[in-house]
């Protein structure tokens, strides 16, 4: 899932990855926080959705860019998301034939 926006003739896809959310605990910020503290966490998230295909934007740019959006209720729920689906991704079962299962021993 992404976010798509177009802003001085430059298209903008902003998306999590396995690597992205790796960094953004690795920062401190505890996606579980997201509902309890969303003024502080929903601008690092906008931060942090530009990291798999735009790395090299300014932080500053980063920043004007927010302050632009509109409707930032609707994109924080849309962020957390697509945050929460990217996080869920680390669960998802292996269904190929090379699929390795585990047992503990006691």
């Amino acid at each position: 899932m992404c976010l798509y926006f177009y802003r001085n003739d430059v298209d903008y896809i902003l998306e999590y990855t396995r690597k992205t959310l790796e960094k953004i605990g690795v920062d401190g910020i505890v996606l579980a926080d997201m509902n309890k503290k969303p003024v502080t966490i929903l601008p690092k998230l906008f931060e942090y959705a530009f990291y798999a295909h735009h790395k090299r934007i300014k932080k500053a740019e980063v920043e004007e860019i927010f302050h632009l959006f509109t409707n930032k209720n609707e994109m924080y729920n849309k962020l957390s998301e697509m945050a929460t689906d990217t996080l869920n991704t680390l669960f998802e079962e292996d269904s190929s034939k090379n699929a390795i299962s585990w047992k503990a021993s006691f």
